[in-house]
């Protein structure tokens, strides 16, 4: 088949960026070739803007392209744009630069280049450079896992976890970087990050978080991405060019409310930090103050006393890593000018070419032991588990069995749990293959290109024409299509009138980003009339109609939804006195086979004293639908919610937050002429108390019951943890190529088909008492105590107790005792199932005594887990009695050298038993203050007691030399 030439605007768009930038950047001066103490600065080429004087007069210069829009706009008319959410970027003052001339003097002289790193450059870390002989009998894969960070039987070992930042050398170069070369690290902690800055033009590359700062919804882009990027200006036009392959995935996924604040699963992990953005119900929410989310396992949960309804809709975009996923190719650009008198034109192009997916990588993580059974261990992928994708874990060397040892969880694919009690001297390591991301562009190459104009009307207004065209490959068909945006905004003394009119079809298919864009035809009005500074009242009206594409069509097809939303909202909040917001909210969907309509009344009332802070919230909801569910269904929801919260803080010494919320629920459906009524009372309290009566006393108090009102376990299906989830599809269902929704995500994709993530319960109390106490000066005393119960689909259907109590004391300056006892209960709720844990240590810290050092610890821990009936994992009784001595000796030979000796002993009695043993003599050698020489022996014998796994036995005899950094 012969290849079809390429557009015009395609060739414009990849020949364009680098023509301009090579001219812009004509070289000018070379710095030569320096030597410095950390390593060589190459030569640089200063360009010609870099070294140019500056103007006098700021009307000489125009705005910085980072920091202002060339158009200037009315107050009011600096929005954001109705389709990304965004604020819109402020104007703050242009930073000043130094002059590059007067930077390259540092060059001149050691002094002042020494200044100039000191100044710029921070280097933080530890570098560890080892030489070994080994004599290893028995396992060596278990030696080498076990011992030197996974680097046990290697001649020569480099542990590196190092981060240099660099911050405007010279005036105009900065650095991020970070490395780790450890096996068991995040590939995406490792970075490195390039940046050049002059007055006219910006050039970053590495590992960045690229944008095209469209204001056109159509085609704005925002990801994070391993490239380059540039920002050039020539007058009043700036250009900016990104080229790159994509580091991370883009996903928008709706979750309805579970009648309480969470947790709710985003089904996805690793997410990018600062990506998401949350909607409920479309209003936009902030984290750390509306809600919490946990980055590393996709956890989501909106602050105590907020019940999110089961008729509320919670929208969540964000950006996730994805180690196997398929990278694409993106290449972009961007040019903007203004053509006076408040006229802006821009063109904006975005291309993404897919390409061969890599092979799968596995990847291996160590855990310490987390302690009794009903704590997860979540890993940073969910793993692959078939037959060609083993998932390998091994606890102190020994490979676990699945079903006996451990489980995975029945929805979190990355979750697994162990069936015994795990100390925390254990090392737990897991291979595994992670499960290659779909993403959420399922196949083929993207192209837009778009324009956006803004013209201003008068003094009171502008508005903004927004276009763009698409066109996308995938399965050996094309889909073309043309998007139109337009918005205006107005003001009239204190009233203000803002319109979007939307014209997005179907077949209009753009690149993913995170965001809240869908296809749709529509209009949306706002209207804003403010009587004074303290009362406004607001109207907005929305109609539009949105399509959807099918996920299991392997050709395009789309179905249709009506929806018809409006909002009145009246705020009156004065600086002194109750501040009062009463909001109303209609909303109308219609599709050809099921309609509903839903009604929201709400009241807020706030007030604040000086040492006491109220609040008030009420909303009344009624919703009904008709079919979906059936021939003549209807299902009616009415729910009454109630909302308070006090901070009160009545001197130094005492703290108190309350919060308190219900909501009750009542459905009614009715089908084949029968009605039933489910109702349903949905609570969530929380009380948290901190007293501190003088400064030798300390005491914490919390206290918590949250149940959602109902879950969605049959009573016949006993389990440690409740039913969800579906099962992975067989290979070869038909799935849709085009992704779903204009830039990829939509409403309700990238997330995997049949995630299984539904609608589920949650029901919990708890509480929690700290007490620190220090009666002298030389001994403190420390207490915790927590209770526990909960239950749910996605919880530990567990209650649990435990008590810790701890002294430490100093008689005398050189010596130190420390004591600790904890014992913890975890009765398993929804099957046969107790684990009993208590833990006791000791420790003896003495010197510095003439020239020794000593610290002496002992541990001792009986551990009892027994799992019945209705229990995921393996059945029986898991008994084990570890007890554990440690000693190190350190003897001063001079200001810099010493000796030390370490011994550590621990013997595993009852399930898997085991004895282990290190022995260690050696020499330190402090060269620097951040460089030492280490030299010594080292003894380690692993037994594995147990006949069945003797094998997995060694004994190891090493001499070893180490060169440590530490910055």
């Amino acid at each position: 088949m012969k290849a079809r030439p390429a557009a015009p605007w395609a060739r414009i768009t990849a020949i364009t960026p680098v023509a301009f930038l090579i001219a812009q950047a004509e070289a000018q001066l070379k710095t030569p070739v320096i030597l410095i103490p950390c390593g060589v600065i190459p030569s640089i080429t200063i360009p010609e803007e870099a070294i140019r004087p500056k103007p006098d007069s700021p009307q000489q210069e125009p705005a910085s392209p980072e920091t202002e829009t060339p158009t200037p706009k009315p107050p009011s008319a600096v929005a954001a744009p109705p389709e990304t959410g965004q604020p819109a970027p402020k104007s703050p003052r242009t930073p000043q630069r130094r002059n590059t001339l007067d930077a390259l003097q540092a060059l001149r002289s050691w002094d002042s280049l020494e200044n100039e790193i000191e100044r710029t450059v921070t280097i933080s870390g530890r570098k560890v450079i080892g030489f070994h002989v080994h004599e290893i009998e028995g396992d060596a894969l278990a030696f080498r896992d076990q011992n030197y960070f996974g680097q046990g039987g290697k001649r020569f070992t480099d542990n590196t976890d190092l981060t240099i930042r660099v911050n405007k050398f010279l005036g105009f170069l900065s650095m991020d970087w970070h490395w780790s070369n450890s096996r068991f690290r995040n590939p995406y902690d490792a970075r490195i990050t390039y940046t050049y800055e002059s007055p006219n033009l910006t050039v970053e590359w590495g590992d960045i978080t690229a944008t095209l700062a469209s204001p056109n919804p159509l085609v704005n882009f925002q990801r994070t991405l391993k490239g380059a990027t540039a920002v050039a200006r020539v007058g009043n036009t700036r250009m900016r060019y990104i080229t790159s392959e994509t580091k991370a995935s883009a996903r928008t996924i709706t979750i309805q409310g579970n009648d309480s604040p969470g947790p709710y699963y985003l089904q996805a992990s690793q997410i990018v930090e600062g990506s998401e953005r949350v909607q409920v119900d479309g209003v936009e929410k902030r984290r750390g103050e509306d809600y919490t989310i946990d980055y590393f396992g996709g956890i989501l949960r909106f602050r105590d006393g907020t019940i999110i309804p089961r008729t509320s809709s919670i929208v969540v975009t964000y950006e996730t890593y994805a180690l196997n996923a398929a990278p694409n190719r993106l290449d972009g650009w961007r040019v903007e000018t203004a053509l006076g008198r408040g006229i802006n034109v821009g063109f904006t192009a975005l291309t993404q070419k897919s390409t061969m997916r890599r092979g799968l990588r596995r990847r291996q993580e160590q855990f310490y032991g987390f302690g009794a059974p009903s704590t997860p261990y979540d890993l940073q992928f969910p793993p692959l588990r078939d037959a060609n994708n083993p998932v390998i874990i091994t606890v102190a060397g020994v490979p676990q069995v699945e079903g006996v040892d451990y489980y995975f969880d029945e929805v979190l694919p990355y979750r697994f749990y162990f069936t015994r009690f795990m100390p925390q001297t254990l090392i737990i390591q897991v291979e595994y293959t992670p499960r290659p991301d779909p993403s959420s562009t399922l196949g083929g190459d993207r192209e837009v290109m778009g324009i956006d104009l803004t013209l201003p009307l008068g003094r009171r207004g502008n508005l903004v024409w927004n276009a763009a065209r698409s066109k996308a490959q995938a399965l050996g068909s094309n889909l073309e299509a043309t998007a139109h945006v337009l918005t205006g905004s107005f003001e009239w003394g204190k009233l203000r009138l803002s319109g979007t009119w939307r014209d997005i079809p179907a077949e209009f298919v753009g690149i993913e980003s995170v965001g809240f864009r869908r296809n749709e035809r529509g209009y949306q009005t706002d209207l804003q009339y403010r009587f004074n500074s303290a009362t406004s009242v607001q109207a907005s009206l929305n109609r539009s109609r949105v399509a959807s594409l099918n996920p299991f069509s392997p050709t395009f097809s789309v179905g249709f939804t009506d929806t018809h939303i409006q909002t009145y909202t009246l705020t009156h909040a004065p600086r002194n006195g109750f501040q009062l917001t009463l909001t109303r909210n209609t909303n109308s969907t219609r599709t050809p086979s099921s309609r509903s309509e839903q009604a929201r009344h709400a009241l807020n009332l706030a007030r604040s004293w000086r040492n006491l802070t109220l609040s008030l919230n009420y909303e009344h909801t009624d919703s009904e639908s008709h079919g979906g569910l059936g021939i003549g269904t209807r299902l009616a929801y009415n729910i009454q919610s109630l909302r308070t919260q006090l901070d009160w803080t009545p001197d130094q010494r005492w703290t108190i937050r309350a919060s308190a919320a219900r909501s009750d629920t009542r459905q009614t459906q009715t089908s084949g002429g029968r009605t039933s009524t489910l109702r349903t009372d949905a609570r969530d309290y929380t009380l948290d108390v901190n007293w501190r009566p003088n400064d030798t006393l300390g005491i914490n108090y919390r206290w918590r019951d949250s149940n959602s009102g109902g879950l969605s376990t049959p009573s016949t299906l006993p389990r440690s943890r409740q039913f969800g989830g579906t099962p992975l599809p067989n290979f070869g269902i038909p799935t849709n190529p085009w992704g779903v929704g204009f830039d990829g995500n939509g409403f309700s994709s990238g997330a995997p088909l049949y995630s299984g993530y539904t609608y589920y319960g949650v029901r919990g109390k708890g509480q929690d008492l700290s007490i620190q106490w220090t009666p002298r000066p030389n001994l403190s005393l420390d207490m915790q105590w927590s209770e526990s119960r909960s239950v749910g689909d996605f919880q530990t259907n567990s209650a649990q107790e435990s008590l810790t109590i701890g002294a430490s004391y100093l008689p005398f300056s050189w010596l130190t005792l420390s004591a600790s006892w904890s014992k913890q209960d975890v009765r398993f709720l929804t099957a046969t199932g107790t684990s009993s844990n208590e833990f006791l240590t000791l420790s003896t810290d003495i010197g510095p005594l003439g020239r020794f050092t000593i610290n002496l610890n002992y541990y001792a821990m009986k551990t009892r887990s027994v799992l019945g009936e209705g229990f995921q994992g393996g059945q029986g009784a898991f008994v084990q009695e570890p007890v554990g001595v440690s000693a190190r000796i350190t003897y001063a030979i001079g200001r810099s050298q010493n000796l030390f000796a370490e011994f550590h002993r621990t013997d595993l009695k009852g399930y898997q038993p085991s004895r282990d043993t290190l022995f260690a003599i050696g020499y330190e050698y402090r060269l620097t203050r951040n460089l030492s020489l280490v030299a010594g022996y080292r003894f380690r014998e692993q037994l594995n007691l147990d006949p069945q796994y003797s094998q997995f036995s060694y004994r190891a005899r090493s001499l070893d030399v180490n060169l440590n950094w530490m910055f």
